[in-house]
């Protein structure tokens, strides 16, 4: 099965401000959990340098895998030696 595209921050605010039915704003809760938890990933695979392996196999597809998540891209970053 092939998910849609992925809902990006601003895509999830204007969801928000037509939500008024609570079961939304539950589900809009739980996409923000979720998404703080794809951020946690990212912090942990960028920490990790390569691995040998069949483990540095799986991290080189998680990378992959995050690099397209919209809270990755939108996420603020220091630019590289500040």
């Amino acid at each position: 099965m092939r998910f849609k595209d992925p809902l990006t921050k601003a895509a999830l605010q204007e969801i928000q401000d037509r939500a008024a039915d609570p079961d939304v704003r539950a589900l809009l809760w739980e996409v923000a959990r979720l998404r703080s938890l794809v951020l946690y990933a990212d912090q942990l695979q960028r920490m990790l340098t390569t691995l040998p392996g069949p483990q540095g196999a799986i991290l080189d597809a998680l990378r992959e895998k995050l690099r397209d998540e919209p809270c990755v891209k939108e996420f603020p970053r220091l630019p590289p030696g500040a």
